[in-house]
Order: C-alpha cells, then structure tokens, then sequence
C-alpha cells in the first residue's frame, strides 16, 4: 500500500454569504464523502480545510500576501488516503464535493522518506 494526498481546489468567491444551514450542509457533504473513503479502510489522514488568506515566500525572499493571489484558484484543504496504486487512489474521488461545485481534486503519492535523496 502507497500513500497519497488529495489536494482540492476550487475558485474563490468573495461574495459568498453562505447561511449557518448551507454551511452545514456543506460539512456534511464532505464528511460524508470522507467517511466513506475510511469506511473502505482507506482513510489515513482526514485533513484539513485550509484559510483563505497566508504568505507565498519566492526563492529570491520576496513574501507577497495570499496563497498563489495572481491563480484564479485556491487549495481549500486536503486528505490522506491509502491505496494500491494511483489509479486506485483517484478512484477514491468519486463523489468527491468540490467536484460538484466546478472544483478539481490533485491525487499525487506521498514519498516514503526513504525515497527522498540526503546531500
């Protein structure tokens, strides 16, 4: 078994005025999509939804304000999941909410550290 993120993206909306009952039911969308993922036993990390607002450092050591603010689009959050293989893993999309809502979800393998070249 391999280990792999799902990152999720979607474009933001500032005039979004969501009531308590939509973001509720929103909540619950993806708890349930997530519930179902570890019901198959291959949750390994439940994630976070991630803040709209943060810093980018460049390589140069400029910081300029947001998260990637010249992107039409943001990651909202992520989860681990396990899985055989990446086709499995992107399998595990299905159903998935951002998908509904005109959003994409990145599946990428996490590397064992191992993997990972020492200088």
């Amino acid at each position: 078994m391999k280990d792999f993120m799902m990152l999720f993206y979607s474009e933001p909306n500032p005039n979004m005025e969501p009531t308590p009952e939509e973001i509720e039911a929103e909540i619950k969308l993806w708890m349930d999509w997530i519930g179902g993922i570890g019901a198959k036993g291959k949750l390994k990390h439940a994630g976070e939804a991630l803040g709209f607002e943060g810093k980018t450092v460049h390589s140069d050591g400029s910081i300029t304000d947001g998260p990637y603010t010249e992107a039409k689009e943001i990651v909202g959050g992520f989860i681990i999941v396990t899985a055989d293989n990446l086709e499995e893993a992107v399998a595990l999309t299905k159903g998935c909410p951002v998908l509904s809502i005109g959003g994409k979800a990145e599946v990428r393998e996490i590397m064992p550290t191992g993997d990972i070249p020492n200088d």
